[in-house]
């Protein structure tokens, strides 16, 4: 059985992918915007690692060390990108509006 939602806009706050028993998680998603998510795997893999979307989305420990790796790789472009996702999360932690440059 899916989650649903009466209203529309919540269910984007919430993960829909199935968790170990089969179930639909309610866990609330981390806020990556998604074009800075899809830079940002597309930059990852450019180095030959792949990321999990869904991992990304839901855990905040796998999206951390994503970050920090990507840091440590040397590349500017996807440091920025990197840099750029965390402040998303530190604006939403937050409250403040993000401001993405």
């Amino acid at each position: 059985m899916a989650y649903s939602s009466p209203n529309p806009s919540s269910r984007a706050a919430v993960s829909e992918a199935p968790d170990a028993l089969g179930m639909r998680s309610t866990r609330p998603l981390l806020p990556w915007p998604d074009d800075l998510l899809i830079r940002f795997s597309l930059g990852m893999s450019s180095h030959g690692l792949s990321i999990s979307r869904i991992d990304m989305l839901q855990d905040p420990r796998y999206a951390f060390r994503q970050l920090h790796d990507a840091q440590a790789m040397g590349d500017p472009t996807l440091a920025r990108i990197a840099e750029q996702l965390f402040r998303c999360f530190e604006a939403h932690q937050s409250g403040l509006p993000s401001r993405r440059h």
